[in-house]
């Protein structure tokens, strides 16, 4: 019967030391734990093991490096993994000088782990080993599958992404071109022709699928996410001289698709708009801070509708004797005269909606609206809510 490879797990989270080894055992695997670094010390000093997993932090921050350490000094063949969250740049760095094998991110997938674990044992570790390191541009490039499927999975578990019903084809047409040109950029480029007319083309195309510009964002926060995850995972293995570089034209180059792709949405919007008029679609913005009220009625026309504006009670009186199709409120005005507007604009406009503007995410404001957004949020968001309510989709509804 062949040995069974031992490990030697080092973690001082008893619910982790309980449970992880025992599931790592399930595998064929002969697991010892210790939970502080003079007990992993001892193990190390006293027992062979195959394998050393050790987190990263046990204790004090970077107490897991002082195990890799010693176990590399007394048993230099040894295979050795550091457990940890997401690591830094400086960690990777103490990681490569002490010759960490490969880190091993929580939460741990099992599979992962065990795959990653039978794979550095298959090619016993020398006690000249040092890890072999590749540009972050090569491991972008021979992963780009994987990095759609993961934007993918994360997309799809994004309600307001998922809106219009979307195909996985659909959703993930952009993302290889798009990763191809980050990978272009990081090695000294720029967006390209070609990628700016791709992200002008992704605009158009969410807008006409139904998308809207906060999906749009979205989409690019969830890419940042993906990346970011995925060269943590990679430090190691990645030429750490350059990468800090690369990380940043990477952001620069989605940065700017996106920032191509919402132009174009928004120009393929207002062409239907200036196409196709809509009359009477005519909104009340009450408003008292004049400046304030000045930017969000130029972002309202300028996406077809009607505004007429009132920055004062007294001006809000005159304009309700006309009927609108929408009310816009927004928080400058004082809350006894935005819920005296509202009750007055509800008994002369009965089945116009209402938006609500707050100062901030989280403010509670009392008024009976049909769909609340944060002023934060910008005027993308605000005509997005104002066109939400017209068409009557699924509202917010403030208490």
């Amino acid at each position: 019967m062949a040995e069974k490879t031992k490990i030697l797990f080092v973690d001082d989270e008893a619910a982790i030391r309980t449970t992880l080894p025992e599931i790592l055992s399930q595998f064929g695997f002969d697991i010892t734990t210790a939970a502080t670094v003079p007990e992993a010390l001892h193990f190390v000093m006293t027992k062979k093991f195959d394998v050393l997993i050790a987190d990263l932090n046990i204790g004090e921050p970077g107490d897991g490096l002082t195990v890799v350490s010693a176990m590399r000094r007394t048993q230099p063949t040894a295979v050795a993994f550091i457990l940890t969250g997401y690591p830094a740049i400086e960690t990777a760095l103490e990681a490569i000088r002490q010759q960490v094998d490969d880190y091993l991110i929580k939460p741990a997938d099992i599979q992962t782990m065990v795959d990653k674990i039978k794979g550095k044992l298959t090619s016993p570790r020398s006690a000249a080993h040092r890890i072999q390191t590749r540009p972050l541009t090569e491991l972008l490039g021979q992963n780009k599958p994987q990095i759609v499927q993961r934007w993918l999975q994360l997309a799809k578990q994004d309600a307001q992404i998922m809106a219009p019903r979307l195909s996985d084809q659909e959703l993930t047409a952009h993302l290889p071109s798009l990763i191809a040109e980050a990978v272009r950029a990081a090695r000294g480029g720029r967006l390209s022709r070609d990628g700016v007319n791709a992200a002008a083309d992704h605009g158009r195309t969410r807008f006409r699928q139904g998308c809207t510009l906060a999906s749009l964002m979205r989409e690019s926060r969830i890419l940042h996410q993906v990346l970011t995850r995925f060269i943590q995972e990679n430090l190691l293995a990645a030429d750490i001289s350059s990468v800090i570089g690369e990380v940043m034209q990477i952001g620069e180059v989605i940065h700017a698709y996106f920032e191509r792709s919402v132009q174009e949405h928004i120009h393929a919007r207002h062409a239907v708009n200036a196409a196709v008029p809509n009359p009477g679609r005519s909104l009340l913005l009450l408003n008292a801070d004049r400046e304030l009220a000045l930017l969000r009625d130029h972002a309202l026309q300028q996406a077809g509708y009607t505004v007429t504006r009132a920055d004062s009670r007294k001006e809000a009186l005159r304009s309700l004797k006309q009927p609108f199709d929408a009310l816009v409120i927004s928080y400058p005005m004082a809350s006894k005269n935005l819920t005296e507007m509202s009750e007055l604009f509800r008994k002369r406009n009965p089945n116009s909606p209402i938006i609500t503007v707050t100062k901030s995410k989280w403010q509670r404001v009392k008024l009976d609206s049909d769909h609340a957004i944060s002023g934060e949020e910008g005027p993308a968001a605000m005509i997005e809510a104002v066109e939400a309510a017209l068409n009557r989709k699924q509202l917010r509804r403030i208490k």
